[in-house]
């Protein structure tokens, strides 16, 4: 929530203190630090799982805590030296702006290659202080992380310092202050004390599972950013902008599904195979049952919410974008579970091979798509492989049956009507009218067919704040 806050009142100052254009580079900036934020090269997910699954003396654990960070610090390098050459063909060659951003953007390359060392060591540490459930520390090192990514640029371009390696520079700081939260409370737990014993064996088994989970790590989030490095290539840094604000607003909301399944992971790795399953099958209903009804507010609300928010510089097209968008981030809050489990139990295979075999056919429907429908049909296409995502992954983890299934027909269907119904109405009355009458059943179904034991919990927690 204060992301999606700290992205609506911050969106229209950086329009209004750089431009369009700047920002829409700046944008292309930003989505690329946040590929290089996710990739950790499955480091992150290996230790979780390595630590959860054994409950060994300290010494040990700290070994496997020194072997995870000495074979951070090798990959760095080499990542280092591959992420700056990638994003100086990419601003050289292919990125379009005018000749003026293009030159910031390539004098730029190298804070990418900075980000590498410090998201290769926020993702072990937050791996290992994840598998002791501490979810509140990794989650405001997170936050904080986070806001100041988005606050540090403002405040330079404040100052009348616009060019993109201040802007960039800052909002990198903002990611080392997460290092150094995190770092330090791995420390504490885990390395105080303690001896540097780093072994080759501990690195191997990291690496072992951690491999498939590698592929993922770096398609997964490959497929995340490409619609928007596609707009950016073949369109224009304005375009990027009419895609990028609700995507960003979209995302944002997406961070409630990606904590639940941070804080599943451990315990799904620590459970037997029919504990987890009847674990994930709850948890998929809830959250697809919650969730949908802040998707639902939004596909009513997009209209009038983004003209107020933006006024004269909301672009039209960015309405419908935002609609689409949105469902493709319901479907893949559902796919989270599924994932996680598939993970947690060891076959991060499956899931390596099922990315490498879709980046080629969401590639293809990207530029499909967007050369016959336009920019929706770019979200269009990012909706299409959440979905494909998801309904593989249903397969895979055993969500088929009848009981889950028909849990989400009801969320589905809503999502499904606001969507169509949206597209006939105009301003705030009919949009809120719309929203309420989705939203009432969707509630109504939700109370009948939640989990006993979630209601249980909800019910609790009135009742511990009514005293």
């Amino acid at each position: 929530m204060v992301g999606v806050l700290t992205s609506i009142l911050t969106i229209p100052l950086y329009i209004s203190l750089i431009g369009t254009d700047r920002y829409g580079a700046l944008l292309v900036g930003f989505v690329l630090l946040g590929y290089f934020g996710h990739v950790d090269f499955g480091l992150g997910r290996a230790i979780t799982h390595r630590l959860s699954s054994n409950k060994e003396e300290s010494a040990v654990r700290a070994g496997i805590v020194w072997s995870a960070l000495v074979g951070a610090a090798g990959i760095a390098v080499l990542g280092g030296v591959v992420v700056f050459i990638a994003a100086r063909v990419f601003f050289g060659s292919f990125f379009e702006a005018d000749e003026a951003l293009r030159v910031e953007a390539l004098a730029a390359s190298w804070l990418f290659a900075m980000c590498v060392p410090i998201i290769l060591f926020t993702g072990v540490s937050s791996g290992a202080v994840i598998s002791l459930e501490r979810f509140g520390t990794v989650s405001f090192a997170t936050v904080v992380g986070n806001l100041l990514s988005q606050l540090l640029p403002l405040l330079v371009a404040a100052l009348h310092l616009t060019d993109l390696s201040w802007l960039l520079g800052a909002s990198v700081l903002g990611r080392l202050a997460s290092l150094i939260l995190i770092m330090t409370s791995m420390w504490r737990n885990f390395l105080l004390g303690q001896r540097l014993v780093a072994s080759l064996q501990q690195l191997r088994s990291l690496f072992t599972y951690g491999s498939w989970i590698m592929v993922t790590a770096i398609v997964g989030p490959l497929m995340i950013m490409s619609d928007r490095l596609v707009i950016g290539a073949a369109v224009s840094a304005a375009a990027v902008v009419a895609y990028s604000v609700p995507f960003q607003i979209a995302s944002r909301t997406a961070m409630l599904p990606g904590s639940v399944a941070q804080v599943l992971f451990p315990r799904l790795a620590s459970q037997t195979p029919e504990q987890s399953l009847a674990l994930g099958k709850v948890s998929v209903v809830v959250i697809g049952q919650l969730y949908a009804f802040m998707v639902v507010g939004l596909i009513c609300l997009a209209g009038p919410l983004l003209q107020l928010w933006l006024g004269d510089d909301l672009d039209p097209r960015s309405v419908l974008i935002g609609q689409i968008i949105i469902i493709g981030f319901w479907t893949n809050a559902l796919a989270y579970v599924p994932f996680t489990l598939i993970q947690a139990s060891g076959n991060s295979r499956f899931t390596g091979i099922m990315h490498l075999a879709e980046l080629p056919v969401y590639l293809a429907m990207l530029f499909g798509l967007g050369l016959t429908i336009g920019l929706a049909g770019i979200a269009l296409a990012f909706t299409l492989r959440t979905t494909l995502d998801c309904v593989v992954l249903f397969v895979k983890a055993g969500f088929t049956d009848q009981a889950t299934l028909g849990r989400l027909i009801g969320p589905a269907c809503g999502i499904g009507v606001a969507l169509l119904a949206a597209q006939w109405i105009d301003g705030w009355l009919s949009a809120l009218t719309l929203a309420t009458a989705v939203c009432i059943p969707l509630l109504v179904l939700c109370w009948i067919q939640v989990p006993e034991a979630a209601k249980r919990a909800v019910l609790a927690r009135f009742g511990a704040a009514a005293a």
